[in-house]
């Protein structure tokens, strides 16, 4: 009846949000059907082994399965997203690509696709749309253009960026061929169908949050999707979210702020790890800030899986995204600024680290004899022992034992500066 998939999948949203980082599930190989459900509730087949239940001794052979709950999606272009996983890095080139003839056009976006590889980008997006199935007809002029000295009808500036379908595949294998995946953002149904056939992964733009029948068709896909939350309430994003065709692990959220540019004060990134939290799934920062740094590291500081960033070949070209994007140089080192970041951000294990080993042994204070203990004598705090750096001394037992050597008998010559374990002492 389905309702084995129904509650695991159920049981697994209860395990992410207490903490757990995967469940393995163990089936007897003469139970087909229960592997399936696993397998239906995302849980993925590891190996085959004999097991001995501990109640009746019995050896049997069982299927294990895990389902991981660390939130990562994992592209068709063989690129994970998620916790434990490299930030993927979007380099934004939107409608920057346009230099007003077709051969220009051509030439800037393949030069753009050049910084984003150099960059070290993990991956390239355009946008396609059309005017006509963006804006209504009268939609008049844009005031945050307005104020920037583009003062013309949105529906013609959109004609003017409007990337032509033609366009795309060449951009796609160009992309290919360099190691960089394509992508672009669509605006319609007709867009998608454009885009689709050359990209592993779509993106919705946070102005599509209701354009439903994209969302029903971008589902559809079966591919993993990027939504941008610019603008939008959580309700908004429930609604995006939940589109039933989506399966698990296949939608990824983006935190944007809908200026552009976006001042600093507006980005709110501690909202990063409530999404990922709220939505269990990867999360990470489309950054409309002029600033090349500051947003990206902190986002990734915060546990961001993704960054997004417009970038150009110079603030000054025509265009409505040049102003507020990043040039080649300030994107090179917003990438290299996220691997530091990265490295020093680590793994979230506390533990000693190697680099520290030599003063965990040298400085680490233990219970350190400060003269010579005969063997046979008492042992005193502050007479013959204290606890101390060893420095290239033994290092005695924990400081935490010492009220248990009250009292207590050197089972040993103690030499001065010699750490006490628990085998010299008797009590």
């Amino acid at each position: 009846m389905g309702i084995g998939p129904k509650a695991l999948e159920l049981s697994i949203s209860v395990a992410r949000s207490l903490g757990y980082h995967r469940i393995v599930a163990e089936v007897k190989t003469e139970n087909p059907g229960s592997r399936k459900a696993f397998e239906k509730a995302g849980f993925l087949f590891q190996d085959t082994k004999l097991k001995t239940v501990p109640d009746t001794g019995e050896k049997v052979e069982i299927h294990s399965l895990v389902a991981d709950l660390t939130g990562h999606t994992r592209l068709p272009d063989g690129n994970a997203i998620g916790d434990g996983h490299p930030c993927y890095v979007i380099a934004e080139a939107g409608s920057n690509w346009r230099m007003g003839s077709t051969r220009r056009d051509e030439k800037m976006a393949r030069t753009l696709i050049d910084v984003a590889v150099e960059a070290g980008c993990n991956a390239v997006k355009f946008q396609t749309y059309r005017p006509e199935t963006t804006y209504v007809e009268n939609a008049g002029e844009s005031d945050y253009l307005s104020q920037a000295g583009i003062k013309e009808s949105i529906r013609d500036i959109f004609a003017d960026l409007a990337m032509p379908y033609e366009m795309v595949e060449g951009l796609a294998t160009y992309c290919e061929a360099l190691g960089i995946t394509f992508m672009s953002s669509v605006f319609s149904v007709n867009d998608l169908e454009a885009v689709d056939p050359f990209t592993p992964v779509h993106k919705l733009a946070s102005y599509e949050i209701s354009h439903l029948r994209l969302i029903e068709a971008m589902a559809a896909t079966r591919k993993p999707a990027i939504l941008s939350t610019g603008a939008s309430s959580p309700e908004d994003i429930d609604s995006r979210h939940k589109i039933p065709e989506h399966k698990p692990g296949s939608a990824l959220l983006m935190k944007c702020t809908a200026r552009y540019p976006a001042p600093l004060s507006a980005l709110n990134l501690a909202v990063i790890p409530w999404m990922k939290a709220r939505w269990s799934v990867p999360a990470g920062l489309s950054d409309h800030s002029r600033d090349p740094i500051t947003g990206p590291l902190a986002a990734v500081a915060l546990g961001a899986n993704l960054i997004e960033k417009h970038y150009t070949l110079h603030n000054d070209l025509p265009g409505p995204d040049h102003k507020f994007a990043v040039t080649a140089n300030e994107l090179k080192d917003m990438v290299a600024a996220i691997r530091r970041t990265e490295e020093a951000v680590g793994d979230g294990v506390k533990r000693v680290h190697e680099e520290e080993e030599e003063l965990y042994q040298y400085a680490r204070r233990g219970v350190q004899a400060i003269r010579s203990i005969e063997a046979g004598s008492p042992l005193v705090e502050g007479e013959n022992f204290a606890i101390l750096r060893p420095g290239k001394q033994r290092r005695g037992m924990h400081p935490k034992n010492i009220e248990r050597l009250q009292g207590a008998r050197a089972q040993r010559l103690i030499p001065v500066g010699d750490g006490i374990g628990e085998d010299d002492v008797s009590y």
